[in-house]
């Protein structure tokens, strides 16, 4: 089997010229939809529609078959019923492409028919120098060709993370969550049913990749869990990896083989092997995205002490414990730090950490507290509660509507704007902060598109997150790249 390095993903990635196979000027088809996808993603480069009934697909010249295309071709898609599918392959090693992603299902997931159509079709494939993506899969995603080869609709978020899913639904759904995750896509690969490239071939090349700074992968069963670990071995010293494995349990593992063909292997083998290999292991797919966030965007704490910082006492006892508990520390504040604070906190602040500022409202003082706590040096992150909360996103709102009775909207406007200016200057002050001290700051609130580094729904998350950094911090360390 060639090696990742030998795999040309730079026509699956980075394709000059597409033939997609099945095109269909009937929305209703997938054919069509993945075509619509391609063109109004914005893919700059030639793609040539196959339809032997059709002449024209959206505006575009079709042909027949791939063979009768007279440009070079790098990818073929195919969007046709299982059983054409091996048709279509014959014709496209006929015009010389090499690499083709098919989107049919009806294969390995289907029975013992489908296993053998399958096997057919990828011996056919690797035989002739041809790499297959699939079959079953919802397509690609490219950031750096601007190509959305896929199902559904999505546009996603474009940044530093790549993944691979052996579930498109899921996958594809990632794509879409992105942008509330604060998670942005360099590039995306539905692995399906696996019958030629696997996960392991698409996380090797990830690996390498210039454009992806930190690794997603979403597995239902390995064939080959060596390779698979042995490759991530290689990556994790230099690039995260985060994973989440369906089929933990005796029914997800049957469905995992009826969806994906996939054989879903011991829950806690995965978990122990996973961890020896450096690679996170997250138990849901909100995990996976945080932690993406939180790993393309925060610094790695180079140490296991919390500074906590918030508006209320019994949020700040919270994230306390959630730190204690994952082994975390929250050392006492010196006296220098109580000092500073006294200047501009109110009398009866906790003084102590976690820093309850009692409800202290201007963003001036949360600020002060926030860049004392950063810069002082028994701390190695900072978990920031009520930098913007959704609370008082909603307490805005909701005042925003009882107050248009009796001011006048420009009064009105101006509240709101100031709101808003507030929120801005908190996030570009972390953003700042963790610049300059090189330390990561763990922030606690929505998720504002505007902004591109990590934040957490609540402070439990935020806590598990700090914990996760730091657990990879002490792999790299472990191994000698972090001293």
């Amino acid at each position: 089997m060639p090696k990742s390095s030998e795999i040309e993903f730079n026509l699956l990635f980075n394709p000059q010229s597409i033939a997609l196979i099945g095109a269909s000027n009937n929305i209703e088809k997938w054919g069509a939809i993945v075509f619509l996808n391609i063109i109004l993603g914005g893919y700059q480069g030639r793609i040539f529609p196959v339809n032997p009934k059709e002449n024209s697909i959206f505006g575009h010249g079709a042909y027949a078959k791939a063979s009768q295309i007279p440009d070079p071709v790098d990818l073929a898609i195919i969007a046709i019923p299982a059983q054409l599918a091996m048709g279509a392959v014959l014709d496209c090693i006929q015009k010389g492409i090499r690499m083709a992603v098919v989107i049919t299902s009806g294969f390995s997931e289907t029975g013992e028919e489908g296993i053998r159509m399958e096997k057919e079709l990828t011996v056919t494939a690797r035989s002739s120098g041809m790499r297959l993506i699939g079959p079953n899969t919802m397509g690609i995603f490219s950031s750096s060709a601007n190509l959305t080869a896929l199902m559904p609709p999505v546009r996603p978020r474009r940044g530093n993370v790549s993944l691979v899913s052996q579930s498109g639904n899921i996958g594809t759904q990632m794509l879409g969550w992105g942008e509330q995750f604060a998670v942005g896509f360099s590039k995306y690969a539905s692995s399906g049913n696996e019958a030629d490239l696997r996960s392991e071939d698409f996380v090797s090349f990830f690996g390498k990749d210039e454009e992806t700074k930190v690794i997603l992968t979403y597995i239902e069963g390995l064939d080959d869990g060596r390779e698979f670990l042995q490759v991530a071995k290689e990556i994790t010293p230099r690039k995260p990896i985060i994973a989440f494995k369906g089929g933990k349990t005796l029914a997800g593992a049957r469905a995992a083989k009826s969806h994906s063909g996939a054989m879903a292997g011991v829950n806690a083998v995965y978990e122990a092997a996973f961890r020896q290999a450096g690679i996170t292991w997250a138990s849901t797919t909100e995990e996976m995205l945080e932690w993406a966030a939180a790993f393309s965007s925060l610094p790695l704490p180079r140490g296991n002490r919390v500074g906590i910082l918030t508006r209320g006492g019994g949020w700040g006892v919270i994230t306390a414990d959630a730190c204690n508990e994952i082994g975390l520390e929250v050392p006492p504040l010196d006296e220098t730090i109580i000092q500073a604070m006294d200047a501009f906190l109110p009398r009866y602040w906790s003084r102590g950490n976690p820093v309850d500022m009692v409800a202290t409202l201007g963003m001036e003082a949360y600020i002060k507290c926030l860049e004392l706590l950063i810069s002082w040096e028994k701390v190695d992150a900072v978990i920031s509660l009520s930098g913007d909360t959704a609370l008082l996103n909603a307490v805005l709102s909701d005042a925003k509507k009882r107050a248009e009775a009796f001011l006048p909207p420009e009064k009105m406007e101006k509240v709101m704007q100031l709101a808003s200016a507030s929120r801005t200057q908190i996030y570009q002050r972390i953003g700042e902060l963790m610049e300059k001290y090189q330390k990561p700051i763990f922030a606690v609130g929505a998720n504002p598109p505007a902004f591109t580094f990590a934040q957490f729904r609540n402070p439990e998350r935020a806590a598990k997150a700090a914990g996760k950094l730091y657990q990879y911090f002490r792999y790299r360390r472990a191994i000698g790249v972090e001293r």
